[in-house]
């Protein structure tokens, strides 16, 4: 494609638009005018047949003003990935390949999102400039994982709006912003917008779902990650999703694109469709005409299409007068003012980012560290009757044992690219102890004529390891689950191979989404149970050091893991968050039954404790309401960081242990009417992270603002309560401080 072949020659005359006639010493060449300014000019330049080559994901180039073609797709949901604007052949055989979103959200560690995106951007540019690689990257995926049975739900920081948002607002500068203010590193995109976390369920796939939603459940679940990506991250894009919400399709939703993120948010970058979810507003959702879809696409305020429906219609939607000219050429400024911030229109020399070099850039050795820490970080062990860690003195031999236990590429999870190596738990577990393996069935399990083979390696072993769950195979993009059972005979798999056992069993479930495996859970043969979720390149190096204590784990679950029966009759269709027929309510804010373990459950092998000077704490609910009506005003979602701050509430936690480790501590909020008409049970507001030497002290100080002391009503908008909240720093609560609203 042309457009690699001038970013490997980007001095090249032939490729710089402003080294040459006829855009040379124009508007679009001077860096004094605003990008947006600069971008009108360029479109002020375009011919309409140049103009719908442009707005398609693989853009054309229009060669008589010397600009390139450009190919908007590439993927950096974890680390450079396959796509079509990246490409992993010589001389750029490899990125470095972070865990799944899913295990880096269960760091619970701001930080660590921040610096991934970092080196995701940092080796994008370096593959840029390589010509392997675009820089307009789609990620990150904010929805939130609603139903367990999702495919996607592992690309996800969790089913937390909070934490998602927090996500979305570290995550993003580090896409975008490095050592060069003046121009955009990459451009990260908040994707899908929104309410889409469905594939392929009950006969109806994403094209077609139409997601029924209430104004409450749009308020406090559905906007404030999309709020907080946008007016907290500063992303330069967004993607429309393939799915309509009460009857809209997401990327012909102008209250969304246009009234939302441009116009109350402040957006100021591109938005592109998912790809084909242009034809799905005709074709699929039957919305509207191919001609009239186009103008109503671009009206409500997409910017370009990923497929071929503009391609195909938007020339002869335009000659018959149906699509406004006006209404394309501000798609088009939109694209170009992106691509400007990027540099393509600035002084070669004045762009540190085209000095990035392949090998200097990608998979260094700070690189692979990172890997393997957010790996490390992402460790949650469940389950421990003192048997873990493993002692390298008396455990000699391990029997490796499961589905996933040489698992190399299922560690990446999907939407992954190539990996400079792949550490399974085997070759982790291998660096301990002498291993034996056997692979017991596959993550299917449909058989047990493997398990004679694994009871025998149990039986010989002094400790067993046990690596067990699902991989893409049962939950992937376009491919939901219809249970959250472990597969097959993997239930029996743990309970022969536990009862055969000599020496201890830790059970490792390798599964983005949740699962149901109480069988472990509940066998007092099964001494540790460890989740890993996909833990990347490093991911078995990590799970060995866990086991064996070199890693002190501090991770916690970002999801509920739900009993099996929990699905019974509740349809993948109902987007309802709060209980009601056939839904005993959606992840822990709204869950009124049990789980087989609980949102942000993790243990260590050290142990904390919280403590504060304050009692309580009295704010005034007028305040409070005043500025609740100010946000609901102004469309705000989620806490920017103008927000005003009401009380502190400051937790010192101590390691109260004999080990070295991290600890993070989470902040929930639980309304006088929590679980009541509507409320939620209770609610995460923020968290932290601290590291701590045995008997050392931290303190953590979390402001509250009206958006955690208030509650989403019918109309979704956000009112306060008098009465006493409780914020409760852990999980349950082991330290509560009330706060008065009066």
């Amino acid at each position: 494609m042309k457009w690699i072949l001038c970013a490997a020659m980007v001095a090249s005359v032939s490729c710089y638009p402003c080294l040459q006639p006829p855009l040379k010493g124009t508007v679009a060449c001077d860096t004094s005018k605003t990008p947006q300014e600069r971008a009108q000019y360029i479109v002020s330049q375009l011919q309409n047949d140049e103009k719908i080559g442009l707005m398609a994901n693989g853009a054309a180039p229009v060669k008589r003003l010397n600009i390139y073609g450009y190919q908007w797709w590439s993927e950096g949901l974890h680390g450079v990935a396959n796509s079509p604007g990246v490409s992993f052949a010589a001389p750029t055989p490899y990125a470095t390949s972070f865990p799944q979103v899913i295990t880096t959200s269960a760091s619970f560690n701001t930080s660590l999102y921040h610096s991934i995106s970092t080196v995701i951007s940092t080796e994008g540019r370096a593959m840029y400039n390589s010509g392997h690689a675009g820089l307009t990257y789609w990620t990150p995926n904010i929805n939130l994982m609603r139903d367990p049975r999702w495919g996607r739900g592992q690309e996800t920081p969790g089913e937390d709006p909070v934490g998602t948002a927090k996500y979305a607002e570290n995550f993003v500068p580090g896409m975008q912003i490095g050592e060069d203010p003046s121009h955009l590193k990459t451009a990260a995109c908040c994707k899908h917008y929104y309410a889409y976390d469905m594939e392929n369920w009950g006969g109806v796939d994403r094209h077609h779902f139409n997601a029924i939603i209430t104004d409450r459940d749009e308020a406090d679940t559905y906007l404030p990650a999309f709020h907080s990506c946008v007016a907290n991250g500063k992303a330069a894009g967004m993607m429309c999703s393939y799915n309509a919400v009460n009857g809209t399709p997401s990327c012909a939703n102008d209250r969304i694109m246009n009234g939302f993120a441009r116009g109350k948010w402040g957006f100021d970058g591109y938005i592109t469709s998912d790809c084909g979810a242009v034809w799905d507003v005709a074709g699929a959702h039957h919305y509207a005409s191919p001609a009239d879809t186009c103008k109503i696409v671009l009206e409500a305020g997409m910017d370009t299409d990923c497929g071929t429906f503009l391609a195909t219609y938007l020339n002869a939607s335009m000659a018959n007068g149906t699509t406004p000219q006006a209404d394309v050429d501000t798609a088009l400024q939109h694209l170009f003012s992106v691509q400007v911030r990027f540099g393509f229109y600035d002084p070669l020399d004045e762009q540190p980012y085209l000095k990035y070099n392949y090998s200097t850039k990608v998979n260094t050795p700070e690189h692979q560290k990172l890997a393997l820490e957010t790996a490390r970080q992402g460790m949650v062990l469940l389950k421990n009757d003192g048997t873990l860690p493993l002692s390298t003195s008396t455990v000699k031999t391990v029997a490796v044992i499961g589905p996933n236990a040489n698992a190399t590429k299922t560690m990446q999870g999907n939407y992954y690219g190539d990996a400079p190596y792949l550490i399974s738990p085997l070759m982790g577990i291998a660096e301990f102890a002498t291993t034996t393996y056997s692979l017991g069935c596959d993550t299917n399990c449909a058989n047990t004529s493997g398990f004679p083979d694994a009871i025998t390696a149990a039986s010989n072993a002094d400790a067993t390891i046990l690596v067990i769950g699902i991989s893409t195979e049962q939950e992937a993009e376009a491919h939901d689950r219809t249970s959250i059972a472990l597969p097959g005979y993997q239930e029996q798999l743990i309970a022969d191979v536990a009862e055969a056992s000599h020496g201890p069993v830790t059970v490792v479930v390798m599964a983005g989404g949740s699962i149901d495996f109480s069988v472990a859970k509940t066998n007092p043969k099964v001494n540790g149970i460890m989740w890993v979720g996909y833990p990347g390149q490093s991911g078995g190096q990590a799970i060995a050091e866990t086991i064996f204590g070199v890693n002190n784990p501090s991770g916690r679950l970002p999801h509920t893991q739900y009993p099996k029966d929990y699905l019974n009759n509740l349809s993948m269709f109902d987007m309802n968050m709060r209980p009601g027929v056939n839904n005993t309510g959606r992840t822990y804010r709204f869950y009124t039954g049990t789980p087989v373990y609980a949102y942000g459950s993790g243990l260590s092998y050290s142990s904390f404790s919280y403590g504060t000077s304050v009692d309580s704490v009295a704010v005034s609910q007028a305040d409070i309401e005043a500025d609740c009506q100010r946000n609901n005003d102004n469309s705000v979602y989620s806490v920017t960081p103008a927000a005003e701050i009401f009380a502190q509430i400051i937790v010192t936690v101590t390691n109260t242990g004999d080990v070295a480790g991290a600890h993070s501590v989470l902040a929930f909020v639980e309304s006088p009417a929590a679980g009541l008409d509507g409320a939620p049970i209770k609610s995460l507001i923020n968290f932290d992270k601290v590291f701590l030497q045995p008997g050392e002290k931290a303190q953590v100080s979390f402001p509250l603002h009206s958006i955690d002391l208030s509650l989403a009503d019918l109309n979704g908008q956000r009112h306060t309560q008098s009465g006493t909240w409780q914020i409760g720093i852990g999980p349950t609560a082991e330290l509560t401080i009330p706060v008065k609203v009066q």
